[in-house]
């Protein structure tokens, strides 16, 4: 299997609105603009996504017809729903080597799924969106494409025996399984995968992270 090592991953579908936000807030219109607000520097900024396209600043054009999305998601800080079935989500993305990412989710059906295994000797996965394999590339709302990775770590591993590693970076096959040979010097306490939700026919899928304890 192909492996490519990375320093920091690239931003993909689920779109990557701010770092190290706080207190952020998320309101959805009838037509499907999604407001983004959050507190930077002792302001507060807010965000639009449209339904198709870039985002840009400003405040929502319509009413806010969201409502709480009942829903448990990894690594969010809120989940919204519209008419519809629409899912909307706001997730905070950490992974060691870069800045905490706050990133805007939209979609319907299943959320991205990611397992994660090892026997002390590999790392072993799979991830899909919507029951299906997550693999490929993906576009960015600006139109670029983007390989999808899932990043792993390791906790208590030699690089950084108090926090975590960033490893690699792994594609994904057809089947959305994935594996990774484990050196010794990535051998932790415990491992952690994460990948961006990927962009699937215009829906921004949700961002996933599993944690395991060593074997």
């Amino acid at each position: 299997m192909f492996v490519a090592l990375v320093c920091a991953p690239a931003g993909l579908a689920s779109y990557g609105v701010s770092t190290n936000a706080s207190a952020p807030t998320l309101r959805v219109d009838a037509k499907g603009d999604a407001e983004v607000a959050w507190t930077e520097g002792g302001k507060r900024v807010t965000f639009i996504v449209p339904p198709k396209g870039p985002g840009h600043h400003g405040t929502l054009p319509g009413a806010d017809v969201s409502k709480a999305g009942g829903l448990s998601l990894p690594l969010a800080i809120v989940v919204r729903k519209t008419a519809g079935g629409a899912l909307w989500a706001l997730q905070e993305l950490q992974i060691s080597g870069r800045a905490t990412s706050l990133d805007l989710a939209r979609w319907r059906g299943a959320p991205t799924q990611l397992t994660l295994a090892t026997d002390g000797k590999r790392l072993t996965g799979t991830v899909t969106f919507d029951g299906r394999p997550v693999t490929g590339s993906s576009p960015t709302l600006n139109g670029t494409e983007e390989r999808v990775y899932v990043y792993l770590e390791c906790f208590g591993c030699a690089a950084q025996p108090s926090g975590w590693s960033l490893l690699l970076g792994v594609h994904p096959k057809a089947d959305g399984s994935f594996a990774a040979a484990l050196r010794p010097s990535w051998i932790g306490s415990q491992y952690r995968a994460t990948v961006q939700g990927p962009n699937v026919g215009g829906q921004l899928a949700p961002d996933a992270q599993v944690v395991i304890a060593a074997a």
